[in-house]
């Protein structure tokens, strides 16, 4: 089983997804914020949806849980770069996310 941290603020509300056809051609329009937690949890369904084993966690980004890892802990101590989100001890991606294309990260590292 593979295991996957998220460290964020799960109020805050972050952009989720591109809603632009043909995203990455550098027009990209941002899609509607979500709460941190609401993006998670959209995260896990996905993962159980496609068979995925995997256990997620989600950490309030405090100084006592982002200690936890030491990348997340030197990156988010000096800047706002939540939520972090770490892939079997390995930092896998930083800022907003969509549940979809974080699915897609997850795939291609299995």
């Amino acid at each position: 089983m593979h295991s996957i941290d998220i460290y964020g603020f799960a109020d805050v509300e972050i952009c989720g997804a591109c809603t632009h056809e043909g995203c990455g051609a550098g027009n990209c329009v941002p899609g509607a914020k979500k709460r941190t937690k609401d993006l998670v949890s959209e995260f896990e369904g996905l993962l159980k949806q496609e068979k995925i084993d995997a256990a997620v966690a989600f950490f309030e980004a405090t100084d006592e849980n982002i200690a936890r890892h030491p990348d997340v802990h030197k990156l988010l101590s000096a800047a706002d770069l939540t939520p972090a989100i770490v892939m079997d001890g390995k930092l896998l991606f930083l800022g907003g996310f969509s549940p979809e294309g974080l699915v897609d990260e997850v795939k291609k590292r299995l």
